[in-house]
């Protein structure tokens, strides 16, 4: 009896010492998570929401990755914290990186590895009754654009050249964005805003209707900002940002399957960002015609183009180095495209089942 008593005590402890082991394996584990941080290229919004939505689905998760975002203002900002290492990926504007490129510049040790808004998050807007019907119309008029050093100003001094607006016909006025910008155009300060897509939604839900110039033709579909990596990543850990483009691919994926679940699950995560005037729908009908346009921006695909996420063409970089050129900025065109992007991982990227990753979208509640 006494005998069966101590093999009982033995077992219980067994199974509680079994307990204990599978309790810090299952805590190793978790610990040995890769940390990925992500530089966001503006403050935290519903623009990222793609990001959060394939957080909330487990994707990153899947990908033994604990990502993390960090906003990041500018260039000036984004590049230091890549080369010292501080965060593993931006999202940045393709702009930068090839001004580095020139002789004389900084040259910096980076690289894109993802194209990431595939369409230009840049648009000309005008009032909605504005006699500019067409880029051509603008010359002699007074733009206004965020920042004097914003990227996307040598792309716009391009595309008025295209339409045969010379620069020095034109005037340009930094008129930062929101409120600020909004009054600039109601007041005939300016007669177009050149803003991104989010900023211009905002305008108009609340209360200013807005009318899009429509980009010449061998400006459309570009590609406007990626991730951007060290060399020394790319060559030290392909695997790593292999595994965060392919989670970043499927949250894609998930939020233009299910805008509504995709703002909400953004919202569970950044309760702040929720606005708390309007009810409910309004709230939503509101919210979701900011970030509807960058998730389409980011999810463009030509007809006919293979869906491969991440994948850029030469044309996103040929188009752009024509536009600096026009602007000043580039001096010698004959950039090697190589040390600029790579497409290597893209087959990585894209190694999962897209109609899964909608049917959970979908289904997420």
């Amino acid at each position: 009896m006494m005998q069966s008593k101590s093999f009982r005590k033995l077992g219980v402890m067994a199974i509680g010492a079994a307990a204990m082991v599978s309790t810090a394996l299952t805590d190793a584990a978790a610990q040995a998570k890769d940390k990925f941080v992500y530089g966001v290229p503006s403050a935290i919004s519903s623009a990222i929401a793609n990001f959060v939505f394939a957080k909330e689905l487990g994707y990153f998760d899947e990908e033994n990755i604990d990502m993390q975002m960090v906003p990041l203002a500018g260039s000036a900002v984004i590049i230091p914290q890549l080369l010292s290492n501080q965060i593993q990926a931006a999202g940045a504007s393709l702009e930068p990186l090839v001004i580095a490129r020139q002789p004389g510049k900084a040259n910096f040790p980076l690289k894109f590895v993802y194209n990431y808004l595939r369409n230009s998050v840049w648009e000309f807007a005008v009032t909605a009754n504005s006699p500019v019907k067409t880029v051509a119309d603008l010359r002699g008029k007074t733009i206004g654009i965020v920042s004097l050093g914003s990227g996307n100003v040598y792309t716009t001094r391009a595309i008025l050249a295209a339409a045969g607006v010379p620069w020095d016909q034109v005037k340009v006025l930094a008129v930062g964005f929101g409120v600020q910008a909004f009054e600039a155009l109601r007041s005939d300060q300016i007669q177009m805003l050149n803003l991104w897509e989010s900023a211009h939604a905002s305008l108009e839900v609340a209360g200013t209707p807005l009318r899009r110039l429509e980009y010449p033709a061998q400006f459309q579909g570009v590609s406007s900002h990626g991730f951007e990596v060290t060399d020394a990543l790319l060559k030290d850990n392909p695997g790593l940002i292999a595994r965060f483009g392919r989670a970043a691919s499927k949250g894609s994926v998930a939020c233009i399957a299910n805008y509504e679940g995709c703002l909400k699950a953004f919202w569970k995560h950044y309760p702040e960002q929720k606005p708390k005037v309007g009810t409910e729908a309004e709230i939503l009908r509101k919210e979701l015609a900011i970030m509807v346009p960058r998730m389409e921006n980011i999810g463009y695909f030509a007809p006919g183009q293979p869906k491969r996420w991440g994948e850029y063409a030469e044309r996103d970089w040929t188009v752009l180095i024509a536009a600096l050129k026009a602007g000043g900025e580039v001096t010698d065109e004959n950039i090697p495209l190589s040390s600029l992007y790579t497409n290597a991982l893209v087959p990585e990227y894209n190694k999962f089942d897209p109609a899964a990753v909608e049917a959970k979208a979908k289904a997420w509640k």
